[in-house]
């Protein structure tokens, strides 16, 4: 439970303190027995890890502790099935999806039938040209060209009619995903998805590829015919851990319990995998030698990776991940750097197109519902997530398509889209999604009603904290609070990302000390010196160079902060970033040369387009 303040501040957000402050008595006790800093401590507390199995498991996480693939509902049923097809030489299709969760999916799947010998093949529909999911059409292609067993990757959940029909025509299928499930299941031979669980033992929050790596492990365990799997299979399920660690974090499922451990572990082997194109990735996003993380993944390899199927097809992105020619790895790898500099010169062009609408229109509606026949249907679902940064608001992005309008929404907490679209079914041809991202398909005709319906069910759900973004804060920081020694501990919680978030402290009534310095060839961000009690510590504002002039020395500022580790030169020591700011005593801080938020947020998608 927490609590927030209307502050004035930099970003215009709400600040969000935890509502109750553990005490030092269970700060000292969870401390004491975990052998940790006392920071550490009131962070685990403070985000409800209060047992101290629980609170080790997260500090000291080992990958021997993930879930066996059985805990999913069909998985064995599914493994069965599917080892029996390749034993027969069964003619088996993996049908993925364009995006990093059903690329990654699809590309374990097909190195693990290539180790077994299977007769398989691969098909991912054109973003654009076929949408989402199953299609009737390229099921009916698939089986009069033979395929017996059809495997669905991070789609099929909802494809009642594709699904009833590729039965018809002769195809068993196994359907794999891991979306909000609709009203009627499709009859599909085997249904492997962790929401069907009722015994509470499956991870519900599993990614697509996550489902697929438990399949992989499952079949892998009825080739082998043991659960202890051939040195073969095992060294093929490690190489998969850094593919399913850029599905969880590109999918953005919240990262806790085993999909902390997928990520983590999965992050830690990317720069050491043998596989030819995530090489070729990790070069071309000039991430050689350092460490990767999760906002290299969420910023750098997985834009990279979407950008195949957002502009053209997802092919040569499957075919960079299941390569093993070197110079084909790097030919691919190029070609999608080239697609993902196209996709960030329409997305600029998209998003200042709909921003302007926007700001443009008199009205203040709940949902944001744009549409225009010129916007790249392979980059709506992007500029969404851009208005919702930018409003607070959700957002759904069309493009026109003849009569019909199709694209993807993003929302806010509180507002899930998942149950929006079940509120304005009857106005669809198809729709589906999760609370925080969905897609949509319906006649121009019915655009505005759509529009009225999504404002009405939003504004049911939004009430005035809805206003402004908030960012939760993990509480106030303390000069006895901070050392290396702390800041370490917060580093060793990471991934951060959904459901992890890097801590976040409130630095309260700091002293400026000096003029700020400004940084970077443009002089975009600020270096500064403030007070954290008897201290002086540095402080790195990126994107907020415009403030300069209205930083003086000696003001009080309250500053919410995130702790890092910075090593220069063979020295350690504690550097903290800004993730915003305001004045102490409640004025606004006036930026010089207009609106300097603005150009915040255009660099940040800049970052964040990469």
């Amino acid at each position: 439970m927490m609590h927030g303040t209307e502050a004035v501040s930099y970003r215009k957000r709400r600040w969000i303190m935890p509502a109750e402050t553990p005490s030092s008595g269970d700060i000292s006790e969870m401390a004491c027995a975990l052998n940790c800093h006392p920071l550490t401590a009131r962070l685990l507390l403070a985000r409800n890890i209060r047992d101290i199995s629980a609170a080790r498991s997260f500090i000291q996480p080992e990958f021997k502790n993930l879930q066996p693939p059985e805990t999913i509902p069909g998985m064995s049923a599914a493994a069965e099935r599917i080892a029996a097809a390749i034993g027969k030489r069964e003619k088996i299709t993996i049908y993925g999806d364009y995006d990093v969760d059903g690329i990654t999916g699809t590309a374990m799947l097909w190195r693990l039938f290539k180790t077994a010998g299977a007769d398989f093949g691969i098909y991912v529909p054109h973003r654009v040209e076929e949408g989402y999911g199953l299609s009737c059409k390229a099921l009916k292609h698939l089986a009069d060209g033979g395929t017996k067993l059809l495997i669905s990757v991070d789609c099929g959940i909802t494809a009642v009619e594709p699904v009833r029909q590729a039965r018809a025509d002769g195809m068993d299928v196994v359907v794999t995903d891991h979306h909000a499930i609709g009203p009627e299941l499709p009859p599909a031979n085997v249904l492997v998805h962790p929401g069907l669980d009722t015994t509470g033992r499956a991870n519900r929050d599993l990614c697509g590829a996550g489902v697929a790596y438990k399949l992989a492990w499952a079949i892998a365990a009825k080739l082998c015919n043991s659960p202890r799997l051939s040195d073969v299979y095992r060294k093929l399920m490690v190489e998969f851990s850094a593919l399913v660690a850029l599905a969880t974090i590109a999918d953005v499922v919240p990262l806790h319990g085993e999909n902390r451990l997928l990520a983590r572990f999965g992050l830690a082997h990317l720069p050491r995998c043998s596989l030819p194109g995530i090489r070729a990735l990790i070069t071309a996003a000039r991430l050689n030698n350092v460490p990767i993380d999760s906002p290299a993944v969420g910023y750098r390899l997985a834009p990279r990776l979407n950008a195949a199927g957002r502009m053209d097809h997802a092919a040569e992105a499957v075919e960079l991940l299941t390569t093993d020619d070197e110079s084909r790895a790097g030919e691919l790898a190029e070609y999608l750097e080239n697609q993902n500099l196209d996709r960030q010169n329409t997305e600029r062009k998209m998003t200042a197109a709909a921003m302007k609408l926007v700001e443009d229109s008199a009205g203040q509606d709940a949902v944001i519902v744009l549409c225009d026949r010129q916007w790249h249907a392979g980059v709506v679902g992007i500029v969404a997530a851009r208005m919702v940064d930018k409003f607070n608001r959700p957002a759904f992005i069309l493009t026109q398509e003849g009569n019909q309008a199709v694209g993807s929404g993003r929302s806010i907490k509180g507002i899930p889209l998942h149950e929006a679209i079940e509120s304005c079914r009857d106005l669809l041809i198809s729709g589906g999604g999760h609370a925080a991202a969905a897609g949509v398909r319906l006649e121009m005709k019915n655009l505005e009603e759509f529009r009225r319906r999504m404002c009405r069910f939003a504004a049911g759900r939004a009430g005035d904290s809805h206003r402004h973004a908030a960012i939760e804060l993990d509480g106030g920081l303390t000069e006895a609070d901070v050392n290396i020694q702390a800041v370490c501990e917060l580093e060793n919680m990471a991934p951060f990302g959904c459901g992890n978030p890097r801590p976040k402290f409130l630095i309260s009534q700091s002293r400026l000390i000096g003029s700020p310095r400004r940084m970077g060839s443009s002089g975009s961000h600020l270096q500064l010196q403030i007070t954290l009690g008897r201290q002086t510590v540095r402080a790195v504002a990126f994107q907020m160079g415009s403030l300069a002039p209205a930083l003086t020395a000696g003001m009080e500022l309250d500053v919410v902060v995130e702790p890092h580790l910075n090593d220069f030169n063979g020295r350690r020591s504690v550097d903290f970033h800004v993730a915003d700011i305001r004045r102490s005593d409640g004025r606004e801080l006036a930026e010089a040369g207009g609106d300097g938020r603005a150009n915040r947020n255009e660099a940040v998608h800049g970052i964040n387009s990469k």
